[in-house]
């Protein structure tokens, strides 16, 4: 049984980062899973992290306010395609997907 794009991404957004699994993060089928676990991100807190990462890499912030500033999409979907050599449709929708989860976490 397949899930839809919108389904999976809805169903992403509203459960406790904690209680998802990397598949379930919407853009990452099994082939992208896989090739995300080969760069060490084996869970979906990893991935956000990783793209909070590189939004404000070389940059320090004193504050968690910090988060809130820009969704750097670009990057990470760059990121996805040069390192985990996933396509750019995919790693753009995981991107955009990973920016609006780490906005609703600030808000928590």
């Amino acid at each position: 049984m397949s899930i839809t794009t919108t389904k999976k991404f809805e169903q992403f957004q509203s459960r406790p980062l904690r209680d998802c699994l990397l598949k379930d993060v919407p853009g990452v089928g099994e082939v992208a899973e896989n090739k995300l676990k080969d760069a060490n991100i084996d869970d979906a807190c990893k991935i956000v992290g990783h793209f909070r990462f590189l939004r404000y890499q070389g940059q320090w912030f004193t504050s968690s306010a910090a988060v809130l500033l820009g969704r750097d999409t670009d990057k990470m979907t760059q990121w996805l395609e040069d390192v985990c050599e996933i396509r750019k449709q995919e790693g753009k929708k995981i991107a955009e997907a990973l920016a609006e989860k780490a906005e609703k976490i600030v808000q928590m």
